[in-house]
């Protein structure tokens, strides 16, 4: 992601099942919506962090299958 998700993305993060946000921007972070989506995500368990670039940084998607 490039900024931080708004709320409305954080609700379909939880629900997707996603357990890290990696994101570039946190531009609004004292905007309510920001505040929201933090309260979401920290309630449900799912970390995240900043990374300054993504120049030299390597990105894993770990796919299980479901029976």
């Amino acid at each position: 992601m490039d900024l931080f998700p708004c709320n409305e993305c954080a609700k379909a993060i939880i629900q997707s099942g996603i357990k890290e946000v990696v994101y570039l921007s946190d531009k609004y972070k004292e905007s309510d919506n920001n505040i929201a989506s933090r309260k979401l995500l920290d309630t449900c368990g799912v970390t995240y962090k900043k990374i300054s670039s993504l120049k030299n940084k390597k990105i894993e998607i770990e796919l299980s299958e479901s029976e």
